[in-house]
């Protein structure tokens, strides 16, 4: 079988950080193609990882015939156009999450991708990720027995966010794009979905938004959901995006009912702490694209591409998340 031509549209932080290095060593398939507004962001890329088509307009890149599958890497209100844009051009898709600023939109997607007979496969990268790989491993395995409880946190420095999206950017306008709270958020929610095979049932939220004169007036957040899982867990989900390096930090915390834990901090380190006490620790740091999952599910897409098979994260994924993050993000009142 042919390498699977491979087009990544936007050249922005994901799109130029984590697709485009990825594509570049990924058997079965060949970074072909590129599309980005911004002059400098797309001749930048193309020459550092010596693409040979650079389009200003995603509409070109889906024309070209060498394309036979596109990164929708776009800010989040542009994701359905140049998605369905991909799926009527007869090109399978992965979506950065969230897939739409709206449930109607993602809805339009899904349905879609339905009709078409090409993969549309929402970039859920936490799933690929090795220390919540491990996490799920040992949960399988029953190192915990039952599991009962489950916290996740995650702070992300505000300077970080402002660095990527200033203060006029779509991320903080709340109506175009969901806000912050939102955009941020839907991966840890799938992870919850995925660690356990469960549905979560009920969401308790508390935000609070917080306008940050300390970078150029992007907006903090501050939120703690309650979750309960159809399976019988509990769940806390904390978040912030008012934090600086400091405290920044994610962390997921599993209790079962043989009295064990389990705890996955960041991308890398997964520690049981098991019995008399006996703690055991493993170190899964990766590096480049492979840190947060974006190179083993940009893998695992190829293979089911070239399989000819549809992937296991569907796109129905992605707006449950999309549905649950809505109920949290919006819940200021």
């Amino acid at each position: 079988m042919k390498e699977l031509g491979i087009g990544v549209v936007g050249c922005g932080f994901v799109g130029r950080g984590a697709h485009v290095p990825s594509f570049a060593n990924i058997e079965g398939a060949r970074l072909v193609a590129i599309a980005d507004a911004d002059e400098t962001r797309r001749t930048k890329t193309a020459a550092k990882h010596k693409v040979e088509s650079a389009y200003d307009d995603y509409h070109k890149l889906m024309s070209d015939p060498k394309v036979d599958a596109v990164v929708v890497a776009l800010p989040t209100p542009l994701h359905v156009p140049a998605s369905l844009a991909a799926l009527e051009a007869g090109k399978h898709v992965i979506c950065e999450m969230p897939l739409a600023p709206s449930l109607e939109e993602a809805d339009k997607l899904i349905d879609a991708a339905n009709r078409a007979s090409v993969v549309l496969m929402p970039s859920l990268t936490f799933r690929f990720t090795s220390s919540y790989v491990k996490a799920k491993e040992l949960i399988t395995q029953g190192v915990l027995g039952n599991p009962t409880g489950v916290l996740y946190r995650e702070f992300i420095p505000a300077s970080d966010l402002a660095s990527q999206w200033p203060a006029d950017s779509w991320m903080w306008q709340i109506e175009k794009s969901g806000g912050p709270l939102f955009t941020l958020s839907v991966w840890s929610i799938d992870l919850i979905r995925w660690l356990f095979d469960t549905e979560i049932t009920s969401v308790e939220p508390a935000v609070n938004y917080t306008p940050l004169e300390k970078t150029g007036g992007t907006l903090g957040y501050d939120a703690y959901a309650t979750l309960r899982l159809a399976n019988g867990m509990v769940c806390c989900l904390q978040y912030s995006g008012s934090v600086n390096h400091a405290a920044s930090k994610s962390n997921l915390e599993v209790i079962g009912d043989s009295t064990c834990m389990l705890s996955a901090s960041d991308n890398d380190l997964v520690t049981l702490y098991g019995e008399n006490p006996q703690t055991t620790i493993w170190n899964l740091k990766e590096k480049g694209p492979r840190m947060w999952g974006h190179q083993q599910q940009n893998e695992y897409f190829v293979r089911c591409i070239r399989e000819g098979r549809q992937p296991d994260v569907k796109p129905e994924d992605g707006r449950r998340a999309m549905e649950i993050a809505l109920q949290i993000g919006r819940s200021t009142s």
